[in-house]
């Protein structure tokens, strides 16, 4: 079925609430705990046929340093042919009602042009600020979908400025409740709370924001987690930075076991014309049963109410005035 615009979401919309079995293609990264795999699961769970391809089953997974990412760029080339060649014959094979793309790093616009051919109606959740600055992501694919899915509000005016696309919807995030629930106990664990985390991939506003936390006179340890770390130019910074991402259980353990969970937000990339007002963590720690200060913005207080559900902060000096705050009054 070729299915387009507003007519194609509606029709989506009352497939995937089972008034009809779809049989679904999610393409987008498998492992444990990310929001691609949480989507194919909600699917499923919906009693939908979904076949979940993984560019992270094709391509080998980073550790770091020089020789790995020289073996990386060479396999490149190869693991993208076979990758979409898989994804094709998967097509092929299935003859699927939907193809639904989670942001799309690696997918050709041949491939999709396949896959439109085919007669599936193709969709994309696009979850960043913009669509510009990731490696492997073509954004000629874009105009290839029948609809976008983005969990910006401002990212629907950006893809109509930036290419031209109409048929954009604002989703916001959600999360897994397989992955993103209360796990942790301080007595089964028998280890010490964290008193300041975040979880999440560096930028010059967060490595600010955490720097005026480690130049405060507050007692604290504080934990960072996430990629790109490596390129913080604050000494204190990088002694907190564990330098790689906590994924899956393991992400849902570190929320609970931080008195303080940082909703920190990245800023205005290239191709956006603002930067994040919420983001996935503001939903998977109040989900892991984690106390989160957040950013102050319009839109997280659309979804939660401060001082009561969540606390924010605006800037440098409320932040550390919150947390020390916090701190002393852990009721």
């Amino acid at each position: 079925m070729v299915i387009n615009g507003l007519t194609g979401v509606v029709k989506f919309i009352i497939g995937v609430i089972r008034l009809q079995a779809l049989k679904i293609i999610v393409i987008g990264e498998c492992w444990h705990g990310s929001d691609c795999t949480g989507l194919a699961r909600g699917f499923r769970e919906l009693g939908h046929a979904v076949e979940l391809i993984g560019t992270d089953q094709f391509f080998p997974m980073s550790i770091g340093g020089v020789r790995d990412k020289i073996l990386r760029r060479l396999l490149s080339p190869y693991c993208k042919g076979s990758f979409n060649e898989y994804v094709l014959g998967a097509i092929d094979r299935i003859r699927p009602d939907v193809v639904v793309v989670f942001k799309g790093n690696y997918v050709e616009p041949q491939t999709l042009g396949s896959a439109l051919a085919s007669g599936a109606w193709l969709c994309n959740f696009y979850p960043d600020v913009s669509a510009y600055g990731h490696p492997g992501l073509d954004v000629d694919i874009f105009s290839k979908f029948n609809h976008i899915f983005t969990t910006k509000t401002f990212g629907v005016n950006d893809f109509f400025d930036k290419f031209g696309l109409a048929d954009v919807s604002f989703l916001p995030h959600g999360f897994d409740p397989l992955v993103h629930r209360p796990i942790f106990s301080e007595e089964i664990e028998g280890e010490e709370l964290i008193d300041v985390s975040f979880i999440g991939t560096w930028s010059p506003h967060k490595e600010l924001l955490l720097g005026a936390l480690e130049a405060s006179s507050i007692k604290q340890n504080i934990c960072i987690w996430g990629s790109q770390w490596e390129k913080s130019k604050n000494n204190e910074v990088r002694k907190s930075a564990q330098l790689y991402a906590i994924t899956g259980d393991y992400y849902a353990q570190a929320i609970g076991k931080s008195k303080i969970n940082l909703g920190l937000l990245s800023e205005r990339r290239s191709g956006a014309s603002t930067g994040d007002q919420i983001t996935s963590r503001t939903f998977h720690i109040p989900a892991s049963g984690g106390f989160m200060l957040h950013e102050r913005t319009e839109e997280v207080l659309e979804y939660f109410e401060e001082g009561k559900e969540i606390a924010c902060f605006d800037g440098e000096s409320e932040l550390v005035d919150k947390v020390a705050y916090y701190l002393n009054n852990e009721e």
